[in-house]
């Protein structure tokens, strides 16, 4: 916790801030939540199957009858989180202004550098089955200094150590006016954390040393565990004068702070690195997940399944006094074995009564809730229809599926998105440095990408050089490689301090859906007519990641652009060949008997410039086919540096060529 931001002061009143008043927010937050709290422990204990309360399992035990629990919720979140899975989201910087166009992938690569190196995946995955479930769903972004060097870091908050507001409304908190998490810590480490708060934590134990709990607040608020040795501590964000603040405080004092959040916006306004988010809100302000609704269904298939099987496992018997020879007890414990036998005397009345319709009915009411909990929310659609005719009917049915639970997934986009934003922000403040970051979105290719690198004049030149081998043009440095000047900075390369993009959310593919029908569609129009439909648009329509490589090479005629210019060169003098032999021809049929052995010299001499220059084109296409080939990477002489990224010659002398090895 201290790592990310300063040291403060421990005493009870901060900057006009009273631990006493934030002490009296968290515990009016705590009583005003305690049913809610209390219902959202209820909805995990659903889904993890324990649905019996104390009471029934006695009352079974009673009647020696199996405890009987048909889980219905548990696979129905599990395939919400399934599909939160393939319903991932990737980040996507882009420019607000011209000028950042280029500099807008580095954004890109540096939150996905950020998002995989903290395991997002993960931690939205672990937010999406808390907002399922109990109903909210918390992360927090920070900076953490970690060998030198500010890093971002993205931290789970469960759902049982956030607090907060208990008088906001919005689905993401944004109107609230504090939240935190609470932190249970051993007083060692928070001695070890917080050394000059060392009165503060003791101070901590003495509350609540009265023996009994008879005049206790209920429901009971314990900050401190003597037994233990164990501290409440929040770590509390809070609107403050206009601005969000931030401390960590227990019920003795500060342990650090108050301050202003160290945290900036895009606007280098403080703001809060806690996120969260919620599935629903009722009227009274309390939070529920996709659970909630589903109990009393679940509830009820429990309650008749087994009322059915302890009508199956039971008989009533109408007897006169005295019919059973072996007395009451003992008729009823034959009549519920298999093998019973019973003695009764022939003329009094002995009798079973049949409760087979009351068995159906219990039953049929049992598959009537079965029915009912299958329909709502998570249905058996959103597995797909095997026997569909097409991928737009199994698109359907999941769209039909998922359309209930739309305001959900709806809530944990928005979450990530925010995450996503916080990432940048958190980037764009700490990352001033010169860095160096590895992406990975190239299947084949391990990318480095520099963050506010200094550009130097020896830099510009190798671009300069660079640039011009990729046209074929001539390029002359006009500058000794030893030159002292070339070492100096002139500009910085993606400077994400200056940067000003927006981060939007691309949706990650689905394996099944219109996209894929249509594209089957588009390839059997290319088997029943190859000419009418181009390659490039089968290529265009697919889902392959590398297909604008793949285009992008299509579009050059998969030739070098170097090879592409002297091929070009070629065919404009072939075709000015042609145009001085057809002009040769026309002058030849009006020349005169005297000069007619002239204009023949003068015709054989095109017909020989024009048999060069196809020889030439011939040469050049063999160089196409050549340049094609994998060459070995050219050395560089000594004394210049080369970009990882890009192969080939970067000094300014010319490098050896390397010899064509035979194919």
């Amino acid at each position: 916790m201290e790592d990310s931001v300063t040291d403060a002061s421990t005493q009870d009143v901060v900057g006009e801030v009273d631990v006493a008043d934030l002490v009296t927010d968290f515990e009016d937050a705590f009583t005003s939540t305690q049913r809610e709290r209390e219902l959202c422990e209820r909805d995990r204990d659903y889904y993890d199957g324990d649905q019996l309360s104390q009471d029934e399992l006695e009352a079974l035990k009673k009647r020696k009858q199996p405890p009987v629990i048909s889980n219905r919720i548990g696979p129905k979140i599990d395939t919400l989180l399934g599909h939160e899975l393939k319903m991932r989201t990737e980040p996507k910087a882009y420019p607000r202004t011209p000028q950042h166009e280029d500099d807008a992938n580095s954004v890109t690569d540096s939150i996905s550098y950020v998002c995989e190196s903290n395991k997002f995946d993960t931690i939205r995955s672990a937010a999406a089955e808390n907002l399922m479930i109990e109903g909210i769903g918390a992360a927090s972004v920070t900076a953490k200094k970690v060998r030198d060097q500010m890093e971002v870091k993205i931290t789970h908050v469960p759902w049982d150590r956030y607090y907060r507001d208990p008088h906001s409304r919005k689905p993401d908190f944004s109107d609230a006016k504090f939240h935190g998490e609470v932190l249970w810590m051993d007083e060692g480490d928070a001695l070890r954390d917080f050394p000059e708060a060392a009165d503060v934590i003791e101070s901590c134990y003495a509350e609540g040393n009265l023996a009994g709990d008879t005049y206790d607040d209920r429901p009971r608020l314990d900050w401190s565990d003597k037994k233990r040795h164990r501290i409440r501590v929040l770590h509390h964000r809070f609107r403050h004068q206009g601005q969000w603040w931030v401390c960590i405080f227990c019920r003795g004092g500060f342990l650090w702070g108050p301050v202003v959040s160290p945290y900036l916006d895009e606007n280098d306004e403080p703001t809060c690195d806690l996120i969260a988010c919620s599935a629903y809100v009722t009227r009274e302000n309390e939070r529920y997940g996709v659970v909630r609704r589903h109990i009393s269904p679940q509830d009820e298939i429990n309650k008749r399944r087994s009322k059915a099987l302890h009508l199956l496992n039971s008989k009533k018997i109408v007897a006169e006094k005295g019919a059973a020879t072996g007395g009451v007890e003992h008729a009823r414990r034959e009549a519920a074995r298999p093998d019973g036998y019973i003695e009764v005397n022939g003329d009094m009345r002995f009798e079973f009564i049949d409760e087979q319709a009351l068995v159906a009915g219990q039953f049929q009411l049992l598959q009537e809730a079965k029915a009912e909990i299958d329909i709502s929310g998570v249905n058996p659609a959103l597995a797909g229809d095997q026997a569909a005719p097409s991928g737009r009917a199994q698109e359907v049915q999941i769209s039909a599926g998922l359309a209930e639970q739309g305001k959900v997934f709806e809530s944990l986009r928005q979450w990530s998105w925010e995450v996503y934003r916080q990432v940048w922000y958190r980037i764009r403040q700490y990352w001033t440095e010169e860095r160096w970051i590895r992406v990975t979105d190239d299947e084949k290719n391990l990318r480095w990408v520099p963050l506010n690198k200094p550009i130097t004049r020896r830099d510009q030149i190798i671009e300069q050089m660079r640039k011009a081998q990729e046209s074929g043009e001539p390029f002359d440095p006009g500058v000794d490689p030893n030159d002292p000047r070339l070492d100096e900075v002139v500009g910085t390369k993606n400077p994400l301090g200056e940067l000003d993009v927006d981060v939007i959310l691309e949706d990650a593919p689905e394996s099944v859906n219109l996209q894929s029908e249509q594209f089957q569609a588009l390839v059997e129009l290319k088997k029943a007519d190859p000419a009418a439909i181009p390659t490039k648009a089968i290529i265009q329509a697919s889902t392959l990641r590398n297909k604008d490589e793949i285009l992008e090479y299509l579009d050059k005629g998969g030739i070098p652009p170097q090879i592409q210019k002297q091929m070009q060169d070629m065919r404009q003098q072939l075709k000015d060949a042609q145009d001085e032999l057809q002009k040769t021809q026309m002058e030849l049929q009006q020349a005169k008997a005297d000069n007619a052995g002239d204009v023949a010299g003068a015709m054989t001499d095109a017909q020989l410039r024009l048999k060069e220059l196809q020889i030439k084109e011939y040469e050049a296409e063999t160089q196409r086919i050549v340049a094609l080939r994998p060459q070995p990477l050219e050395s560089v002489p000594p004394g210049w540096p080369v970009d990882g990224q890009t192969p080939g010659p970067l000094a300014f002398a010319t490098a050896p060529e390397q010899p064509v090895q035979p194919a």
